[in-house]
């Protein structure tokens, strides 16, 4: 049998926590940005779970790493 990585698929109150600083900051960038917000918290939330779901958890992280997996980072052009 070959071996594969196990995704989390459940998160402790304090990952809940590091998801929510996370998706604050993500939709806080977004504005930045001048992107129009409505209907991305839904998809940033969800790009959060499958990013936390690796191990990350770490806000600042999770926030970097989803933004930059939606291509809606600071650096996208």
């Amino acid at each position: 049998m070959g071996s594969y990585n196990q995704l989390k698929q459940s998160f402790n109150q304090q990952e809940l926590k590091a998801l929510d600083l996370a998706l604050a900051g993500a939709i806080a960038t977004a504005k930045e940005l001048g992107l129009p917000c409505q209907g991305l918290e839904g998809a940033l939330r969800r790009r959060l779970f499958d990013v936390a779901s690796t191990g990350i958890t770490d806000p600042e992280a999770l926030r970097d790493e989803a933004l930059k997996d939606m291509n809606i980072d600071r650096t996208a052009s």
